[in-house]
């Protein structure tokens, strides 16, 4: 869903003290996946990579060659990365897409934020059906659409719209606000002041967006780019994967 991100650290300019905390993660790792530290170095090194003698003992003082700390962090990194983050945080830090990631991988709802559709010679929603059990949707790069959302909180939504790893804030609001007032159960949004549909499209990218919408009692307890969780227990987070084709 979401890429990793991999701190920006000139490994051919990496301290002695950068590739202790290198070893130690490394340990962390192998010790959590019932392996070694030596099958990790040849997964990330190559079977052929040349390694000399005592090699383990030069890693875990940190004179291990700085262009292979480099492959074994990139290697943890796109494999380990939250392990590696609780061992050594300023080597491997999560990014904000990260901590998104794991938040709707526990705490998601499906299948209560679906598209509205517009009719191409009436303003009138095209009406989805109430049992349809999947909620993706496929849109034509510059099909006009709305949410259709299904809400158990009478309160404030805030929306997200993730895109080949990049979370972007997507204003709801008829001013361009970020947030809107909703309402308990089903309605379309966003909308303008009036109350009729304010119809989005997507002009430019072609492929799998994410659209995230959360809802909570108070605009306070409204989660952020940055912090999704913060007030998990208060908000209903809502999502649905759509597909832009040409």
């Amino acid at each position: 869903m979401f890429g990793n991100f991999l701190v920006d650290i000139d490994w051919l300019k990496a301290s002695e003290d950068q590739r202790k905390q290198l070893y130690v993660a490394t340990r962390a790792v192998a010790d959590a996946g019932s392996t070694t530290v030596e099958e990790i170095m040849d997964v990330a090194l190559g079977r052929k990579a040349l390694m000399g003698t005592d090699y383990l003992s030069t890693f875990r003082r940190g004179k291990i060659r700085k262009s292979y700390a480099k492959l074994i962090h990139g290697w943890i990194a796109e494999n380990h990365i939250e392990i590696a983050n609780n061992i050594a945080p300023g080597l491997f830090p999560l990014s904000h897409t990260d901590a998104w990631g794991r938040y709707l991988a526990e705490h998601a709802i499906h299948g209560r934020l679906r598209i509205a559709r517009f009719g191409r010679q009436s303003f009138g929603l095209v009406q989805r059906k109430k049992d349809q059990p999947k909620p993706d949707e496929v849109l034509k790069l510059g099909e006009e659409f709305c949410f259709h959302l299904d809400s158990d909180i009478y309160g404030y939504a805030v929306a997200f719209q993730e895109y080949k790893g990049t979370l972007h804030p997507l204003p709801l609001g008829s001013n361009g606000e970020l947030h809107m007032q909703v309402q308990a159960g089903e309605q379309i949004l966003p909308i303008k002041e009036d109350g009729k549909p304010d119809k989005l499209t997507e002009m430019n990218d072609l492929g799998q967006h994410l659209f995230i919408i959360s809802v909570a009692s108070q605009i306070a307890e409204l989660p952020t780019p940055t912090s999704p969780n913060e007030f998990y227990g208060y908000t209903e987070t809502h999502l649905i994967k759509v597909e832009i084709v040409p």
